[in-house]
C-alpha cells in the first residue's frame, strides 16, 4: 500500500486540500480527528490530561479546554514535551491500526493527514511527502481571521513551528493554496490523477 504524508503549516489550507483529495476519491486518515476522538471524556488522552493537569483543564461540560491546552503548548516547553510524549504514540498507534484495516480491505493508496509529519519523524513511515504551502502574508491573515489573533500573536504562533521553507525542502510535492478555491481544487485533482497514473492505478 502506497502512503502519502500530507502536511503543512498552520492556516495554510491543508484541511481544504484534504477535502479536495477526498472528492477525488482519496482515502484519508486524519491525525487531528484521531487526536480529537482520543481526547473525548473518558478516552485515553482525556484521562492523561486530567490526571496531569487536574480539574482546571476541563470545561463545565467535562470536555478538555483546548484553548488552554494550546496556550500551554505555546508557552511552556516542558509541558509541551510531556503532551507530545503522551499523545504522539497513542495517535500513531491508531493510525497504524487504520492502515492495517485499509490494507486488509485492499486499498492501494492512502493519504495520512498529519500536521507534525516531520517534527514527529513520521515522515519516515510514508512513501511521499506532500506539503501544503501559502505565502507568509496570507498565512498570517488567515490565522488572524480563523483564531481572532492579533498580528503579533499570529506571527508568534507561526514562528513557533517548523518553517514552511524547511518542510518544502523535505517535500516530494508542494501544493500552493494561494489561488482561488476552484483553481486549488483543480490542481489537487490533477495531482491525484497524476499520482494514480504514476503508480499504475489510473483506471481503477
Amino acid at each position: 500500500m502506497y502512503k502519502i504524508g500530507l502536511t503543512g503549516g498552520i492556516a495554510c489550507g491543508k484541511t481544504t486540500i484534504g477535502k479536495f483529495l477526498r472528492e477525488a476519491g482519496a482515502v484519508i486518515i486524519d491525525a487531528d480527528a484521531i487526536a480529537h476522538a482520543l481526547a473525548l471524556p473518558g478516552k485515553a488522552l482525556w484521562q492523561a490530561y486530567y490526571e496531569h493537569f487536574g480539574q482546571k483543564i476541563l470545561l463545565s461540560d467535562n470536555t478538555l479546554n483546548r484553548r488552554m491546552i494550546g496556550n500551554i503548548v505555546f508557552n511552556d516547553s516542558k509541558e509541551k514535551a510531556w503532551i507530545n510524549e503522551i499523545s504522539h504514540p497513542l495517535i500513531w498507534q491508531e493510525i497504524e491500526q487504520q492502515l492495517k484495516n485499509l490494507q486488509q480491505q485492499g486499498e492501494k493508496i492512502v493519504v495520512i493527514d498529519v500536521p507534525l509529519l516531520f517534527e514527529t519523524g513520521w515522515d519516515k513511515n510514508v512513501d511521499e511527502k506532500w506539503v501544503v504551502y501559502i505565502d507568509k502574508k496570507t498565512q498570517i491573515k488567515r490565522l488572524r481571521q480563523r483564531n481572532n489573533y492579533t498580528y503579533v500573536e499570529a506571527r508568534q504562533r507561526i514562528r513557533s513551528q517548523m518553517s514552511l521553507q524547511q518542510k518544502m525542502q523535505m517535500a516530494d510535492r508542494v501544493i500552493d493554496t494561494g489561488n482561488v478555491l476552484a483553481v486549488n481544487r483543480k490542481n489537487t485533482q490533477r495531482l491525484w490523477r497524476s499520482l494514480k497514473k504514476r503508480l499504475g492505478f489510473y483506471n481503477e
